[in-house]
């Protein structure tokens, strides 16, 4: 826990700097002349260990965009513009054009092709090709949800889960809602069981269906992304904007969530239950935990189906779940505690 809040303290500060246009070297000659007020550039170089030359043009930059200020003299001293003044000025500054830059997108977004202008048509889909390009897309795409983002999850995963987590960091942040349908398979595949989990510990909410047709993610209902092919998710992609197919995909989300089955943060990782009383439960916990077929499972534990579903609603009972797909769900995650 230590070591995220690390992290993303340190992913704080590289974002406020980057907003500010301002070095990692010109934050540390800034700070050395806030604890030294009326350092001289030989006073900056002994605290920074810089060379004279550095040091020389970070105080240049640094005075130029109003961080700190220098004397008349001959051997100038510096010294560090009050923080709320010299942040706070350039914060309005910057929020005063990005403000501007938001009104120009809207009005650009207006412009539409000369040559369907007649017809009144609009480009409602749009192809992204190429790893770069649709790397970027994904990246203003999350960006730019305001209050909800629905996504279809399924295997195979191109990308570690770890990059969707930090794609899901701002999200959070800015106390934007993530709904997310997985499919069951997800539950077979490498540290899917344990990223759902995660997802549901960063309040996330999180269903599984059996048979999720795709890969797809929603903005505030307004825009989607999909990949073109599974197997290479990061490749190419359509980006989908206000129109029927958006309307019909953000209707069939609606529709699965209602059908797929909720998971609970709270009683997922469940290791006060008792032990179970037969070692035929414990073979029917482990072939859940892996995501196997009703049919498959009777089949190797060499029962009938009555006898199986038998054993399915007693396992039901000991795992507290009110349906099959709970109680594989609650299964895969007692695998994942003992694992630990």
């Amino acid at each position: 826990m230590g070591v995220d809040l690390q992290n993303q303290s340190s992913r704080t500060e590289t974002d406020a700097l980057r907003a500010l246009d301002m070095k990692v070297d010109e934050l540390k000659v800034y700070e050395s002349l806030l604890e030294r007020p009326g350092s001289t550039p030989v006073d900056v170089v002994a605290a920074s260990n810089f060379s004279a030359g550095h040091v020389r043009r970070l105080l240049g930059d640094l005075e130029s965009k109003g961080f700190v200020t220098r004397s008349p003299e001959r051997v100038a001293k510096y010294h560090a513009v009050a923080p709320d003044l010299a942040f706070g000025a350039l914060v309005a500054q910057r929020q005063s054009g990005l403000q501007a830059a938001l009104g120009l997108g809207e009005r650009l977004a207006k412009i539409r092709p000369l040559s369907s202008a007649d017809k009144g048509d609009e480009l409602t889909v749009e192809l992204i090709t190429g790893r770069d390009a649709l790397t970027r897309v994904i990246s203003q795409f999350y960006e730019n949800a305001k209050y909800e983002i629905l996504e279809f999850d399924r295997p195979p995963y191109v990308n570690p889960f770890e990059t969707h987590m930090a794609t899901h960091v701002s999200m959070k942040d800015r106390k934007v809602i993530c709904r997310t349908i997985c499919d069951t398979t997800k539950l077979d595949w490498p540290a899917g069981a344990q990223h759902i989990q995660d997802c549901l510990i960063a309040g996330e909410e999180q269903r599984l269906y059996e048979g999720v047709p795709i890969k797809a993610a929603i903005i505030d209902r307004r825009m989607a992304l999909v990949p073109l092919h599974l197997k290479s998710a990061s490749d190419s992609g359509l980006l989908l904007r206000p129109s029927l197919l958006l309307d019909t995909l953000c209707a069939h989300f609606d529709m699965l969530w209602q059908l797929a089955v909720p998971i609970r943060a709270d009683g997922a990782l469940d290791t006060n239950a008792g032990k179970f009383e037969s070692a035929e439960l414990e073979q029917l916990v482990a072939f859940l935990a892996n995501g196997l077929k009703d049919q498959v499972i009777a089949n190797r534990l060499k029962i009938s189906e009555r006898t199986f579903e038998r054993r399915i609603s007693l396992l039901q009972k000991r795992l507290k779940a009110n349906t099959r797909f709970q109680a594989g769900w609650n299964a895969a995650m007692r695998a994942v505690s003992k694992s630990r």
